[in-house]
């Protein structure tokens, strides 16, 4: 044992001999792993106790009675005890055991629960996700009160395990997309995995796509819809999000705050997300084409002002867009990397900065500029950071299509898009439903209607299953004047 630990040079791998039931014994662990406190008054001090009582029968049974720890185990191998011990039990062998005890006495640190970072709401609950599993099962249990809510853990990483946990609502799950997520998890053979975003690129089932096909959150409040929608969650031990999938595009444009607040309200900002990202997506690019190849589409007068002002500068405009694309993403880059509230003072600084003074040296014009910052504000709308820069890429590829081809290269390219958008798949569900293909689903996609209207759940739930409120809801029975 003490061989495979490389106790010479790993210093935190400790072992502590003893005596129980007059057999000599010895407890493994990893110190600042576990709880010396729990393993001094709970283990050590019970068992010193029994140091000259007699005993025979099955020792590692009576040694999981006698000490006071819940959720004690048995490793009948070497590498399970190894695996067990690195994982923050303390293992225990004595003479005449043909297997170890292991006790759950970790104590790892982890910081509080605190608000989420990249998803804040005005209406709704300001806690989020930390890097404990067991805080992050406990958030969701504490928002779904029902033993329907299932926890199954296991692991994944051959070499250095992780814990994770896939949650689901027992009788809103599809079973078809719950054998492919079990069957997924037991086909990866890696060593590690670093983080909740490399298990999503092992889960996707399109990785040559641009648009994610997984939704990650940070929220309690949002992953337990996706459980009431019947969908599956994935928490890993040390990740601060948890992995919610299938989902469809339009789960990436939701938010939390679309369900807080009144049902006009929440369509009215799900509206605005649309058109901010059709913005990012085709604003640089239409205005490229039409002053290139189009200038029949754009007032006489703007058209002369923006033909005087090229005059005066050196680039072409397919150029000078680039350019400040490419500028504003650094921007956005670099506010994203400075720590704290300067990051955001930054961005908004060297954007003026930098476009006032490119305006003046006369590099480009300034109803260019209005163009890239009304698409970059378009950007920030998207409430998915992933699908966010997925659509600042897109926004080049149209950008180079429109400098080539003009409108009629952005309208084949856009049809392109959409064919391939509805082609998708998240764990085998498609990825455009409920609209392409159409499905029963709750009206809740682009518009959301009223709540006490919303009695369906989603197209990803158990088809037996279909409603979460049965009859009318108290109190919205139409009345006659």
């Amino acid at each position: 044992m003490e061989k495979r630990l490389y106790q010479d040079v790993n210093q935190d791998m400790r072992c502590r001999l003893f005596r129980v039931y007059r057999r000599e014994a010895v407890v493994y662990f990893v110190d600042g792993v576990i709880s010396t406190d729990f393993l001094q008054h709970y283990l050590l001090e019970p068992l010193a106790e029994l140091i000259d009582v007699p005993f025979q029968g099955d020792l590692a049974q009576r040694l999981s009675e006698v000490v006071p720890i819940m959720g004690a185990k048995r490793a009948e191998t070497y590498q399970e005890a190894v695996k067990q011990m690195m994982g923050g039990q303390a293992v225990v062998f004595a003479d005449g055991m043909g297997e170890a005890v292991c006790f759950d006495i970790r104590m790892f640190v982890h910081r509080s629960v605190s608000p989420p970072l990249t998803e804040s709401v005005v209406n709704g609950p300001h806690e989020g996700f930390n890097e404990s599993i067991r805080d992050n099962m406990t958030l969701l249990r504490r928002i779904l009160q029902t033993p329907e809510l299932i926890g199954e853990m296991t692991s994944i990483g051959d070499r250095s395990p992780l814990g994770l946990c896939v949650m689901y609502l027992k009788d809103a799950v599809d079973e078809d997309n719950l054998r492919r997520v079990k069957n997924r998890l037991k086909s990866l053979h890696v060593d590690h995995v670093m983080s909740i975003g490399a298990l999503e690129q092992l889960m996707e089932d399109n990785p040559f796509a641009l648009l994610p096909q997984c939704c990650l959150t940070e929220r309690p409040d949002r992953a337990a819809s996706f459980l009431l929608e019947g969908q599956i969650v994935l928490v890993l031990d040390g990740a601060p999000q948890v992995l919610c999938l299938p989902v469809s595009f339009l789960h990436l444009i939701h938010t939390s705050d679309d369900t807080s607040l009144r049902w006009q309200y929440g369509t009215f900002l799900r509206l605005t997300r649309l058109m901010g990202a059709a913005i990012t997506l085709l604003l640089p690019g239409l205005f490229v084409a039409a002053v290139t190849f189009h200038p029949e589409l754009l007032p006489v007068t703007l058209l002369t002002a923006i033909l005087e002002s090229q005059a005066a500068v050196p680039l072409s405009i397919p150029m000078e867009m680039l350019l400040m694309l490419l500028m504003f993403n650094l921007i956005g880059e670099a506010g994203t990397r400075v720590p704290g509230v300067v990051g955001s003072s930054l961005g908004t600084v060297s954007g003026l900065i930098l476009g006032q003074a490119a305006v003046e040296a006369k590099l480009v014009h300034p109803l260019l500029i209005i163009v890239v910052a009304v698409s970059s504000l378009g950007s920030y709308a998207i409430p998915d950071y992933s699908l966010g820069l997925a659509f600042r890429i897109a926004q080049l590829v149209f950008l180079a299509v429109s400098s080539v081809f003009g409108l009629y290269g952005m309208v084949l390219l856009l049809g392109a898009s959409a064919i391939r958008l509805c082609g998708m798949r998240s764990l085998g569900s498609p990825f455009a439903a409920p609209i392409a293909p159409v499905r029963t689903h709750n009206p809740d996609v682009y518009i959301r209607y009223p709540l006490w209207r919303q009695r369906l759940r989603t197209w990803l739930a158990n088809p037996s299953a279909p409603y979460r409120t049965r009859g009318r809801m108290r109190g919205f029975t139409r009345r006659r004047p």
